[in-house]
């Protein structure tokens, strides 16, 4: 009787062991068959226009072309600047302008000669109205010229993304195959042999 019971602990303390080390085999099998698939990063021509559309650099980073956004932020800058600085100088000197230059709504204003101007450089000049005319026009003109070209970069800005977005997704594999080679045909016009080269390219599937 002390036998059969030490025989079946035995059996039990095998079994045991051996559902153990199944199932420890079996989560490791599990665990080695469960691969995370990385979806691959796709570009859409379409999606990097849009954005680009909308704030300027955005169509870049989308396109990963992250060296790009510096100088794209780099222009922007740089015009805002030239814009602001025109854009402050004539509103300075339009109101002189106004100062020596008649009133269309108060026809008995006398506009004086000359008004003292405070230059940028600290010297107060005594300008007349041609000659406050003719800096107010210039700022005026640089200040739109600016616009004008804020409105270029950012269209540059928009083909930029759209055409590197179209070079991106452009299939350069393996699948895509060019041959080039030497032809000889006969010409009936000149009855003689041409010779001449062949381009064919191969889609594979």
């Amino acid at each position: 009787m002390r036998i059969r019971l030490i025989c079946f602990l035995c059996l039990i303390l095998c079994a045991r062991t051996s559902f153990g080390a199944a199932l420890d085999s079996l989560k490791q099998v599990q665990k080695d068959s469960v691969k995370v698939v990385k979806k691959p990063y796709t570009i859409i021509p379409r999606q990097a226009t849009l954005k680009s559309l909308m704030i300027p650099g955005w169509g870049q980073v989308y396109n990963r072309q992250y060296w790009k956004l510096p100088l794209v932020a780099g222009a922007f800058i740089t015009l805002g600047v030239i814009a602001n600085y025109n854009q402050v100088r004539y509103v300075k000197y339009r109101a002189y302008y106004y100062v020596v230059s008649l009133h269309a709504d108060d026809p008995t204003y006398i506009p004086p000669a000359t008004v003292a101007v405070p230059y940028e450089d600290g010297v107060t000049r005594d300008l007349d109205v041609n000659q406050l005319k003719r800096i107010n026009d210039g700022f005026r003109r640089n200040r739109d010229y600016t616009y004008i070209g804020m409105a270029l970069a950012w269209a540059l800005n928009v083909v930029d993304a759209n055409v590197s977005a179209h070079l991106k997704t452009f299939d350069v594999s393996d699948d895509l195959s060019m041959r080039v080679k030497p032809i000889m045909e006969f010409d009936p016009l000149s009855k003689g042999m041409v010779s001449g080269l062949s381009l064919s390219f191969n889609f594979k599937k």
